[in-house]
Formats: structure tokens, C-alpha cells, sequence
């Protein structure tokens, strides 16, 4: 039996149709009547990761935000057909201001992949903010899971509403 083709290789949805479906996403909601022109995105875990990747390689985001996005480093053996490129190596092209969540806990991604991340966006002189809190790992926002931090949690959705008010408004 063989993958539906919206599935990759080893499962998930490919990393050049998520780019594509944001970008659409993107215009479609620039062009709403009552849009400012302005357009942030967010995504947790794997969608973090795509909210990343989508600022970096669609132009146009104002703000993004990455809510511990595992996969942002990827080994060599971690690649495939559905995640060719890293999305560290876009790094470069990222186009709007960074707002990154990370629990010290957790190990997708690690402390050690955040501090990479933390350095290529040093390299390029990208703007971004990086929160880190101790006694969480992954989810820590997730309330209806062990994992929840409620300390934690309120912190980073304040830090997130902050974020993209200055970012997003008129």
C-alpha cells in the first residue's frame, strides 16, 4: 500500500505544500476587506516548525511565531522526500520577526538545537525574541495534558499577544 500524495515518505504532509497553502493563506487574508495588511502566523510543535518555515520562504509575514517547533534542526538521517531542507538553512530568508517558545525539558527540539537556532539567527542578523522556561518540556501550553506548566503557559501567551500587537498593528 502506498502513501496518499499528501503524504511524505515518512509521513506528514510535504514541506513544499505547507509553504504553498501559507502563502495562499497569506494573500487570501491580506486581501480581506477589513485586513490592515498585515498577517502574523503561529503554529506549535511540527506546526511551529511550518510556521518557521513558511516566514522564510514566503515574503510577506510580519510576525512569527515558533511555539516549540521540533525539527527546525534536522540531522542528515532525519531528512526525506516530505523534508528535504532543514529549515535552519532558510534562516537567511526569514522575512518577519521571530517570537520563539521553548520549554528547557524538552528534547524535540532540545536546548542545544535552540541555542543553533538562536545562532544562525544571530549570523544573519534576523530580529527575534527567544523565551525559555525551565521545569517545561514540549506542550507546556497544552492544558488538558500532563504536560501543561500554568506558570509557563500564561507567561508565553502573553509574550505572544505582546508579540504580535506590535508587530500587527495598524
Amino acid at each position: 500500500m502506498t502513501s496518499p500524495p499528501w503524504r511524505g515518505s515518512r509521513g506528514g504532509v510535504r514541506d513544499d505544500s505547507v509553504v504553498a497553502d501559507c502563502g495562499a493563506a497569506l494573500r487570501w487574508l491580506k486581501a480581506l476587506p477589513l485586513s490592515n495588511g498585515k498577517a502574523g502566523i503561529i503554529g506549535t510543535c511540527s506546526g511551529g516548525r511550518h510556521a518557521l518555515l513558511a516566514a522564510s520562504r514566503v515574503t510577506g509575514f510580519d510576525a512569527v511565531a515558533d511555539l516549540w517547533g521540533g525539527g527546525v534542526v534536522m540531522a542528515k538521517e532525519e531528512l526525506s522526500e516530505a523534508r528535504p531542507v532543514a529549515p535552519i538553512y532558510y534562516t537567511a530568508d526569514l522575512s518577519a520577526p521571530l517570537l520563539g517558545l521553548f520549554g528547557n525539558d524538552d528534547t524535540h527540539p532540545s536546548p542545544a538545537e535552540v541555542d543553533l537556532h538562536e545562532a544562525e539567527l544571530k549570523k544573519y542578523g534576523k530580529a527575534y525574541e527567544f523565551y525559555r522556561y525551565d521545569g517545561a518540556g514540549h506542550g507546556f501550553f497544552y492544558y488538558h495534558t500532563p504536560m501543561y506548566r500554568p506558570e509557563a503557559a500564561m507567561d508565553g501567551w502573553a509574550k505572544v499577544f505582546s508579540f504580535f500587537s506590535r508587530y500587527l498593528k495598524s
